[in-house]
């Protein structure tokens, strides 16, 4: 298993900023014509978990994209490693 980085963020309400985010960070799906023809889009994250709003946990190999992301995006934003998984 490799080291997962766990990262906070805040929008404070800004929907705009979340939409912004949301489709650079993950995958998102467009549709057209009532569904007729579909785009999905390719995000920086292949594989996350967002276990609750405004926390999403990442392998550390993408760290420097996400950092990379929020400055350009000014969010204010907390990363932390995990370092063990207790059982």
């Amino acid at each position: 298993m490799g080291k997962k980085v766990l990262m906070i963020y805040n929008l404070n309400g800004k929907d705009s900023e979340r939409i912004k985010l949301n489709r650079v960070l993950f995958q998102y799906k467009t549709q057209s014509h009532k569904g007729k023809y579909e785009t999905i889009s390719k995000g920086v994250l292949k594989e996350y978990e967002k276990p609750v709003r405004s926390v999403v946990i990442f392998d550390k190999t993408f760290l420097n994209k996400v950092k990379k992301i929020m400055a350009e995006t000014k969010i204010i934003y907390k990363i932390y490693e995990i370092t063990d998984e207790i059982q």
